[in-house]
């Protein structure tokens, strides 16, 4: 299977990530978004086995959350970011990042799964 048909089957989608995030396809692409996407599906399923399609809910906002970190903390877009009128300050992305981090940590803990990696690891893209 190529990276683009995996994608296609992925775990969460594009606008499950923006709606998260808020990051508008102006800042981010959404071929960059869905490459973000597959990493991040595969660190779910490295984590917590192959998941059927449709992935359950638990495992789909996992799977958007994990790339959501992943956008905020590319290193264009963590001292925040300003499209038009809208204004994301770095504490903003600070706030959702650690937010985001203790539902990911819940998450795992659902599925009896330590997180493998320390929230410091999502730092790097």
């Amino acid at each position: 299977m190529s990276l683009w048909e995996s994608v296609a089957l992925g775990l969460c989608s594009v606008s499950d990530v923006r709606v998260l995030t808020g990051v508008a396809e102006a800042v981010v692409s959404d071929a960059d978004v869905e490459s973000l996407i597959a990493f991040s599906d595969q660190q779910v399923e490295d984590d917590l086995g192959a998941q059927t399609s449709p992935a359950q809910t638990r495992v789909r906002h996992l799977s958007a959350l994990v790339a959501a970190i992943k956008i905020f903390t590319r290193p264009d877009l963590r001292g925040g970011f300003s499209v038009g009128e809208v204004t994301v300050s770095n504490q903003q992305i600070e706030e959702a990042l650690a937010r985001w981090t203790r539902d990911v940590n819940r998450i795992y803990a659902f599925y009896g799964a330590a997180v493998q990696e320390t929230p410091a690891a999502f730092k790097v893209v």
